[in-house]
């Protein structure tokens, strides 16, 4: 791997903490999400109406949707401590950054998959929200 360059790990450096910065933003609007979900679900009126059942599945997905988040979480740290070795190492002139460099990229896309599915899952939680429209509407 001759043609490695240490600005490669440069340039993956301030894409890894702003990712990690949407994965938290992630994180807080689905728990701001379960904890209104709980609340609303705790009530006395909504448990006895015809909608708890939905918001049984909508906070199963969300609770889902929380796992992958901390798993993108997870591994963008990880991926970040490896870009962060490598530039370490590639200053000192080792010869193991460029592998470095190549795991960091496979984590860090590992995470960015994780991010897709989530966003699929996202997808599916509000497709139950125009469902309960469509029905209102046909209900006019």
């Amino acid at each position: 791997m001759k043609s490695f360059n240490l600005t490669y790990a440069a340039f993956l450096f301030p894409a890894i903490p702003l990712m990690m910065l949407t994965f938290g933003n992630r994180w807080i609007a689905i728990s701001k999400l379960i904890r209104q979900m709980h609340k609303d679900l705790i009530d006395k009126r909504k448990q006895q109406s015809k909608s708890a059942p939905k918001y049984l599945v909508q906070i199963k997905i969300l609770s889902l949707r929380l796992k992958y988040v901390k798993y993108m979480q997870l591994f963008s740290g990880i991926a970040f401590i490896i870009n962060l070795l490598t530039i370490l190492f590639g200053m000192v002139g080792s010869k193991i950054a460029p592998y470095m460099f190549a795991m960091a990229l496979l984590i860090f896309s590992t995470a960015l998959f994780i991010f897709l599915i989530e966003i699929n899952l996202s997808s599916h939680a509000l497709k139950t929200h125009l469902e309960d429209l469509e029905e209102k509407k046909n209900n006019f």
